[in-house]
C-alpha cells in the first residue's frame, strides 16, 4: 500500500510560531467516541484561549464516522497523521509520526506538549508513548477504567439453572450488583483493555470519571495526587448535543421507528464480530425480539456488516427487513452525536457492547444491556442502570433483554458522571503546570526532593 503522508492545514506552523503561548494543548481523536468526548475539552480550552492542536490519526475517516461529528462540534484538524493498514502497522504509524512533530514543536517552536489521551483506544496507548519516549507525561482522560467480570462459578451456576428453567430476571440483576462478584484481569474488550492499561505509566494527570476507577487506580500504585475525580465529559457532550436535537434527522433516516417504543442495538466489538458462536447467539436473539414483535433499530457498524457477510446471514437479514417492515429496521451508522442522542433517548433500551453507550444510556436515563461477559464501565451495572447479558445463549440474551424493556427500577433521576467535566479537568490541568511547569517529573521532582541536592565533598 502506498505511504499516506501526514496532513499539516494551511498556516499551521505561522499560526503556532506566532502564539505567546507556553504550552501546545494537542488535543487527540481518532475514532467516533474520541472525537464526542474530546470535542468538550478542545472547546474549552479554545474558550479560555489557550494554543490548542487538534491531531486525527486519520483511524475513522468516512462522514458517519468521522466528519460529520467534527463538523457538529466545530472542530478544525489541525494535523491529520493519516494512519493505515493493519493495527500493528497503526501502532508505530502514530508513534513514529506523532513523535516526530512533538518534538518539532518543542524544539524548533519551544512549545512545552500537553497531549490529552482519551480512554481505551489505539490513538490513546500510543500518543502516550510519543509523548512519553520524549519526556512529555499525557493527561489522560477517562483514566482507570477496567472491565470487571463476574466470575468463572457465577457463570457456570447461571447457565445451569438456566438450562433447568430457574432463571429468575429480578435475582440475576440484583446479583450483578453485588461487587464482590467481580473479577479483574480480563483481556476485553480487545485490544482496549491492554490500551487503557498501557497508558498509566505515561500519565501525568489521571482523569478519573468515577471513585471506582480512583480505587483501581491506586490499587495499582499511582500516586493519589496525580488522580483526579472529575466525571466523564460525555456528560459535557450530551448537553452540547442535546441543544441539536431539534435538527435531528434520525427518524427520518429510520422512519418506522418514529414514535414508537423501541430498542436501539449496536454490535462491534472484535470479540462478539470474530467469534462466530457469540455473533450468533446474538443475532439469533435479536432476530427473536424481532419476530416476536419487538420494536428493533439495528445499526450496521463496520464489524457487525463484516459478520453479516462471514456468516452466511445478508439474505436472512434483508429477509427480516421484508418481512417486518413495521418494527425492524437495519440500516447505517449515525453521522451525528445529537442523533444517537435523540434515538436513545426515545428508546424503550439500549442493547450495546459499546462502553460509551453504556455511559449515554446512564445519563439519558434509559436501560442499558451490555452484550458482554463483563463490563468496563461497571460502575453503570453496580448503580442498576445496566445489566449485563453474556453472548453465549440466544435465548438467555432474549430474555435478559425482554426483562431490561422500559424497566423502572434500571431508570434513575440522576446520573454517574457530573458536570461541566471539561472545565474541571483544564482547571485540573492548568494548575499543575502553573505548580510544577510540566506533566513529567522525575522522583526528585515528584517527591519535591530537589531542595536536598548537595553534591559538595
Amino acid at each position: 500500500m502506498e505511504d499516506k503522508k501526514v496532513f499539516i492545514r494551511d498556516n499551521f506552523w505561522q499560526d503556532i510560531q506566532a502564539s505567546e503561548k507556553r504550552y501546545a494543548h494537542i488535543i487527540m481523536i481518532a475514532t467516533k467516541p474520541d472525537i464526542i468526548k474530546q470535542a468538550p475539552l478542545y472547546q474549552e480550552l479554545k474558550k479560555r484561549w489557550e494554543l490548542v492542536v487538534l491531531v486525527h490519526t486519520g483511524q475513522h475517516y468516512d462522514y458517519n464516522l468521522s466528519t460529520g461529528v467534527l463538523n457538529e462540534f466545530g472542530m478544525e484538524v489541525d494535523i491529520n497523521l493519516n494512519i493505515f493498514w493493519r493495527i500493528h502497522k497503526k501502532y508505530s504509524l502514530i508513534i513514529e509520526r506523532l513523535g516526530e512533530i512533538l518534538i518539532e514543536l518543542n524544539d524548533d517552536y519551544k512549545k512545552i506538549p500537553v497531549p490529552y489521551v482519551h480512554g481505551d483506544t489505539l490513538t490513546a496507548t500510543t500518543a502516550d508513548k510519543a509523548a512519553f519516549l520524549n519526556k512529555f507525561a499525557v493527561v489522560h482522560v477517562e483514566a482507570g477504567i477496567r472491565t470487571f467480570t463476574p466470575n468463572q462459578a457465577f457463570y457456570h451456576n447461571l447457565f445451569k439453572e438456566y438450562a433447568n428453567g430457574k432463571f429468575d430476571w429480578k435475582e440475576y440483576y440484583k446479583q450483578l450488583q453485588e461487587f464482590k462478584i467481580y473479577e479483574r484481569g480480563s483481556i476485553e474488550p480487545y485490544p482496549e483493555q491492554f490500551d487503557t492499561r498501557a497508558i498509566e505509566g505515561s500519565t501525568g494527570l489521571f482523569a478519573a470519571p468515577v471513585d471506582l476507577y480512583k480505587k483501581t487506580l491506586k490499587d495499582e500504585g499511582f500516586p493519589k495526587e496525580h488522580i483526579k475525580v472529575v466525571g466523564n465529559t460525555v456528560a459535557d457532550a450530551i448537553e452540547i448535543s442535546k441543544k441539536k436535537v431539534h435538527e435531528s434527522k434520525a427518524f427520518e433516516i429510520y422512519p418506522n421507528m418514529k414514535w414508537k417504543d423501541f430498542l436501539f442495538i449496536t454490535i462491534h466489538r472484535r470479540e462478539n464480530t470474530e467469534k462466530k458462536e457469540r455473533f450468533l447467539a446474538i443475532y439469533y436473539a435479536i432476530k427473536k425480539l424481532i419476530e416476536n414483535g419487538v420494536n428493533v433499530c439495528f445499526l450496521g457498524l463496520y464489524a457487525s456488516e463484516f459478520a453479516i457477510d462471514n456468516y452466511w446471514l445478508r439474505e436472512d437479514i434483508e429477509s427480516l427487513k421484508e418481512k417486518y417492515k413495521e418494527n425492524f429496521a437495519y440500516g447505517p451508522a449515525l453521522a451525528h452525536h445529537s442523533e444517537v442522542i435523540d434515538m436513545i433517548s426515545q428508546a424503550w433500551a439500549v442493547v450495546t457492547d459499546s462502553g460509551s453507550m453504556q455511559e449515554e444510556a446512564n445519563i439519558v436515563g434509559v436501560p442499558c444491556v451490555t452484550v458482554r461477559f463483563g463490563s468496563d464501565r461497571t460502575e453503570t451495572i453496580l448503580d442498576g442502570t445496566n445489566i449485563i447479558a453474556p453472548p453465549v445463549n440466544s435465548n438467555l440474551i432474549y430474555d435478559i433483554v425482554k426483562g431490561a424493556i422500559a424497566n423502572k427500577k434500571m431508570i434513575k433521576k440522576t446520573h454517574l458522571y457530573w458536570e461541566n467535566v471539561s472545565a474541571k479537568i483544564v482547571d485540573e490541568v492548568l494548575a499543575m503546570l502553573k505548580k510544577d511547569w510540566k506533566l513529567f517529573k522525575y522522583d526528585d521532582e515528584r517527591l519535591d526532593l530537589e531542595q536536598y541536592f548537595d553534591w559538595k565533598i
